[in-house]
């Protein structure tokens, strides 16, 4: 009997099989690593069958079914391999769905089925249903399941506009028979299960009615048919691409701030700056709380749920826990040395804590006797785990860097770092002296040591040999950046750390993303460490780390700034300030960021996340846009007032930055209207679907466990029964990822597929709940907003011109753009809803975007009169 294996369609749940059908199961059971050993199981009366688990028939196993058989033997005995097999309808596994799939209707009364009726298997292909299968006992006439199926099928389309019959085949059987033909025709074609062979002429003509080509054509003829328009970017009309290009420059006053802001808040290099980890570094005893939405976005909860996690809390003056460990350490010399994950997520500043530490941190007796070096994976070679050489290379240099009064190529500290070697060596040594000369046993000598250098393997482990066993003391090994790699390169990383703690005995600090600890530490290779405590660092607040930052580069400019500076107008005026008001300039707009009760704050710290980075890099861009105009800041620094920046304004700096008009590459802030022409269904509710998926189960565990974190296939399954593409949403769900608004298990951000997990970002969320509340947001993003109505886009790009041309436009200029683009939308809602009976209910990313931008019109046309609605994410 023909046995196959392949991953398990998700519609196969729980069966209850008969002994034969169990005797030929076969079951993948893929682990972490991707291998699949198969288990055969043969004695159990129930199998629960989750994805990817997948039973194992072929066309042999359509003949011979019982008579007591269930309608679980005909699904998994004659069904399944019909519908499955490559010698049949060669259907995926992803496009069958089971009976939880539809929801229940009322058929047929007359029939008995008067209420909570679903078919047994649905096919769908490009959003639609196109296929009802229904199983029977094998006493039940399959002429039984046929209507059954066919009524269903009629539920289905009546649902659809008039003429769109999206569920056209019908398949039943009942283990003996199989009946097959259209929904809208009472005669069926009824085959007997055994006559359906290889080569028989009833297969072909079964194969003819309904395979996956024949589905899939189908589908295509439908979407034809409910299809938009290939869209219109307004920009192509008002200028096209020299208009989107276009730059403005830099505002003149914060020149003089440009050499400080660079070094303070956007240097490569400041985790190396003492500066910076002496004054400006955020410790535990300074963060503050997010507000309550952010708080559950952006601070990690992963690790309360840990055992064996400690989180750090390093304070002005001391970190106990990381002491405590080295400490132990170089009291317990343990002959494997030590290996000690610190997690967190990127840009909370690791990086920064282990130089902070080395430097100022580490208790004065601890100072003496240890020695440390730091590894910089952001440059690591592919791949991790065969990178032994650069590895230790890496090292040499860290560790001389560090050690600068240690040279390991110097003569006498060669003789240390290789005095094993020379050892092993004397025998030979010595006879050269007596066979030949003392000098010739000197030049061997010095010709060995001269290979032996050339070795970085040999020099960085002698370094840790002479040091960790001649001298006695202790050597620290950080692994920097690991937690900026993908995911695979973390794993790599973390079994390259592992050879490097076996040969060095060495205490080695390895930083881990949290979410690649919790996924795989039951894991190899992440398995090794089970016992270990891990140490958890918590991001800073934003503002928190701004204010430190601000504080510094006053300080700074206070010393070096001459007394009287001067920037110019655009009206060519030159106006000379002291120097004090660059510190009043800063301190205003702290100020006016963060202190004031209004949502830019919120907007700040949801865009940049958790990454200070990031976070540091958009303070930076709002001080030096050239959308800060000096007029505003000179009439306030005339008037001795404070500098007053609007919402609008920082929103308009954080969409645009240095050009003229918002592009989808120009700043912080994405377009989440975007879509792409070559998407099968293309439209504008694709990506708000998503985030709003996303974001309305963010309190959930996904399918791998974790908070939030849901597989690219099973959003799609949620999206597919509302009009959308599968495919559509997992191309939608890669270009969300590479704008930040969506965060992968793999850690990369470049693509996911429909096997990885996907968690909406502060940023994402931020996108959805506040910037499309915002005129200046709905405003901005028009301009490469792609639109499949020519009229809109025609009369969008007017507006575009006029700004293009006075270099500003109106408040109720921009609203009445966004009222068209307002009214375009509702026009493509209606249009879909029409179209897939699942599309835009209420709590929905299509309905909640539309209810966004209707907000915010009614706002700007009534600002004393609005409205309050109930909001979902705000649960």
């Amino acid at each position: 009997m023909g046995r196959e294996r392949s991953t398990s369609p998700l519609w196969l749940k729980e069966l209850t099989l008969t002994s034969e059908a169990l005797s030929c199961l076969y079951v993948y059971r893929p682990n972490s690593f991707g291998s699949r050993p198969t288990t055969t199981v043969k004695t159990s009366a129930t199998i629960n069958l989750h994805a990817p688990f997948l039973p194992v028939v072929s066309l042999t196993l359509l003949v011979d079914i019982e008579a007591n058989a269930t309608e679980a033997d005909v699904e998994l005995q004659v069904i399944a391999p019909l519908l499955t097999s490559g010698s049949c309808l060669e259907i995926p596994h992803t496009s069958i769905k089971g009976k939880s799939y539809l929801a229940p209707s009322v058929l047929d009364k007359a029939g008995g089925k008067a209420r909570g009726y679903f078919p047994d298997f649905s096919i769908w292909e490009l959003g639609f249903a196109v296929m009802v299968v229904e199983a029977k006992a094998p006493g039940v006439p399959v002429e039984v399941g046929f209507r059954e199926a066919q009524l269903y099928a009629r539920h289905l389309n009546a649902e659809y506009k008039s003429g769109l019959n999206p569920c056209h085949y019908i398949l039943a059987s009942n283990g003996k028979q199989v009946a097959y033909g259209a929904w809208d025709t009472n005669r069926s074609r009824v085959v007997n299960v055994a006559d359906l062979k290889p080569g028989t002429i009833e297969l072909e003509a079964f194969v003819q009615f309904c395979h996956h080509r024949v589905l899939l054509a189908h589908a295509q003829r439908c979407l034809a048919t409910v299809r938009f328009s290939r869209s219109t970017q307004p920009h192509t009309l008002a200028g096209g691409q020299a208009l989107i290009n276009s730059k403005k420059a830099f505002n003149s006053f914060a020149a003089e701030l440009a050499p400080t802001l660079r070094r303070y808040f956007t240097s490569t290099t400041q985790n190396d700056d003492p500066d910076i980890y002496q004054k400006a570094y955020v410790g535990s005893d300074d963060v503050t709380e997010y507000d309550r939405i952010l708080e559950a976005l952006l601070k990690d909860r992963l690790t309360s749920r840990r055992p064996m996690s400690e989180e750090l809390s390093p304070t002005k003056a001391k970190e106990p826990k990381l002491a405590k460990a080295i400490s132990e350490f170089r009291r317990d010399r343990p002959a494997a040395g030590q290996l000690q994950l610190i997690t967190g997520s990127v840009g909370t500043g690791k990086s920064l804590f282990t130089r902070r530490y080395k430097e100022l941190l580490q208790p004065e007796d601890q100072k003496k006797g240890t020695h440390w070096a730091f590894i910089n994976f952001n440059s690591a070679p592919e791949p991790l785990e065969t990178a032994h050489d650069w590895l230790c290379q890496q090292f040499v240099d860290s560790f001389h860097h560090e050690n600068p009064q240690f040279d390991p190529y110097a003569n006498e500290n060669l003789t240390r770092i290789f005095s094993e070697d020379l050892q092993k060596r004397r025998g030979i040594y010595d006879e050269v002296e007596k066979r030949i000369s003392l000098a010739e046993s000197e030049k061997t000598r010095i010709s060995d040591l001269q290979e032996w250098q050339k070795d970085p393997r040999r020099v960085a482990l002698g370094i840790c040999r002479h040091f960790t066993g001649q001298r006695q003391e202790a050597v620290v090994v950080v692994m920097d950046n690991v937690d900026r790699l993908d995911l695979q390169s973390q794993l790599g990383a973390f079994t390259l750390s592992l050879w490097f703690l076996d040969q060095s005995k060495a205490f080695v600090i390895l930083q881990m993303r949290d979410e690649t600890y919790e996924r795989f530490k039951n894991s190899k290779p992440l398995d090794t460490f089970r016992s270990g405590v891990v140490f958890h660092i918590a991001p800073p607040r934003f503002l928190d780390v701004v204010k430190r930052r601000l504080e510094l580069s006053l300080e700074y400019l206070s010393r070096n700034s001459p007394d009287v500076l001067e920037y110019q107008l655009g009206s060519g005026m030159r106006i000379r300030y002291p120097k004090s008001m660059l510190g009043e300039f800063l301190r205003s707009i702290y100020l006016e960021l963060f202190d004031r009760r209004h949502n830019v704050s919120r907007i700040l710290q949801g865009l940049a996340g958790r990454d200070i980075r990031r976070a540091l890099e958009m303070f930076v861009s709002i001080l030096n846009s050239g959308h800060l105009r000096e007029e505003a800041l000179t009439s306030s620094a005339v008037g001795a007032q404070e500098i007053a920046i609007s919402e609008y304004r920082i929103l308009r700096i954080l969409m645009r930055t240095e050009y003229r008009f918002f592009n989808n590459n120009s700043g912080f802030v994405s377009n989440i209207f975007y879509f792409d022409d070559d998407w099968q269904q293309p439209n504008s509710f694709i990506l708000p679907e998503i985030l709003f998926w996303l974001s309305d189960n963010r309190k959930r565990r996904g399918q791998i466990g974790l908070e939030g974190y849901f597989s690219v296939s099973n959003v799609a399954d949620e999206l597919q029964r509302r009009g959308y593409v599968r495919e559509d949403v997992c191309q939608a769900c890669s270009w969300l990822l590479q704008k930040n608004l969506i965060e992968a298990d793999h850690m990369n951000q470049t693509l996911v597929d429909f096997a990885d997990s996907i968690k909406v970002t502060a940023a994402g969320f931020i996108h959805l709940r506040v910037l499309c509340e915002r005129l200046e947001y709905l405003y901005g993003v028009l301009t490469v907003t792609p639109i499949s109505d020519l009229r809109t886009a025609t009369a969008i790009s007017d507006y575009l011109r006029r700004e293009n041309q006075t270099g500003y436009i109106s408040g109720f200029q921009q609203v009445r753009a966004v009222e068209l683009f307002l009214e375009y939308l509702k026009r493509q809602f209606a249009q879909l809803k029409a179209a897939y009976p699942e599309f835009g209910h209420d709590r929905a990313g299509a309905a909640y975007m539309i209810r966004q931008v209707e907000s915010t019109v009614r706002y700007f046309r009534n600002p004393t009169n609005q409205e309050r609605s109930r909001n979902y994410l705000d649960e």
